[in-house]
């Protein structure tokens, strides 16, 4: 794949950000504000050597939000839409139709508010996706079911690149890179979530993996419901796309250069609240 080293930016990042708290974050379970302050400030910290254009997706934010954002991101590349709490299905198909519109840069990245970053690692992403033609997608998070859970129990594809060891996957959340070639290629895919598919089933028929294997169905349907019910989801909501286009590939960092914040899945081996720490100035509420 070529890029357009014209273009200004190494990176167009869409960021979707919430007022309310799912789930139980690692930090700041009850303060969303402060989580986001400190997931915003890791990225800075992350991907500090690149030209990044900004877009964020206030939905139903205070206007402390709008003034956090002006405050660290002063001296960026940002532009603030602000929605009037739309929910999580509304707010990613307006970063689908941002991403894949935008001619800022080639490459994408979809950001969710509750992901805390490695400092000084993000540009290996950018750079593991421009140098490797054959990967489509790129994630930062390593599941901590990666190695049990049996949605990734497959034949997994490595890469050695830049301190990382890079995984071959079934699936992940909707935090990821790609390219806006591909972005194009698979947007009615992806815009399948917005219509109630969920983002795992949407991931299998992306990878292919799984989809075609009937036997799969039956032993997921008597040894494990939950993969039994994502497959079954896959069909209800996105069938079509089985045999629309070609398989496309996933690739996760290993280590990971960021996780999701939820508090029992985050990626395994590194002190996530020592990052958060760090970024912080130390001062985390735990």
């Amino acid at each position: 794949m070529s890029f357009d080293n014209k273009k200004k930016y190494d990176l167009a990042v869409a960021w979707r950000i919430y007022p309310g708290v799912s789930k139980t974050p690692l930090i700041y379970p009850k303060n969303k504000f402060n989580l986001v302050s400190v997931c915003l400030k890791s990225f800075l910290a992350s991907a500090a050597n690149l030209e990044v254009k900004y877009y964020f997706l206030l939905d139903g934010c205070p206007k402390e939000y709008n003034q956090l954002i002006n405050e660290l991101f002063k001296d960026k590349a940002v532009e603030i839409i602000e929605t009037a709490s739309l929910g999580n299905l509304a707010t990613f198909k307006m970063q689908i139709d941002i991403l894949s519109t935008q001619e800022d840069s080639d490459i994408v990245y979809f950001a969710e508010d509750d992901y805390l970053y490695v400092p000084n690692e993000f540009h290996k992403m950018v750079s593991f996706i421009r140098n490797h033609k054959k990967v489509d997608f790129a994630s930062c998070y390593l599941h901590s079911d990666t190695f049990t859970h049996p949605i990734h129990q497959h034949k997994k594809n490595t890469i050695d690149f830049e301190g990382h060891q890079w995984l071959s996957d079934s699936s992940t959340c909707l935090t990821f890179m790609t390219t806006k070639k591909t972005l194009l290629k698979t947007k009615d895919l992806l815009l399948t979530y917005s219509n109630g598919n969920n983002d795992c089933a949407m991931w299998l028929v992306m990878t292919k993996t799984f989809i075609y294997n009937p036997l799969k169905y039956i032993q997921f349907y008597f040894s494990n419901k939950e993969s039994f019910n994502i497959l079954k989801v896959a069909v209800k909501y996105s069938f079509k796309f089985f045999f629309r286009f070609r398989k496309f590939s996933l690739y996760i960092a290993n280590p990971a250069i960021g996780t999701h914040l939820e508090k029992d899945l985050v990626s395994p081996d590194i002190n996530w609240i020592e990052i958060a720490k760090q970024v912080n100035n130390n001062v985390v509420e735990l």
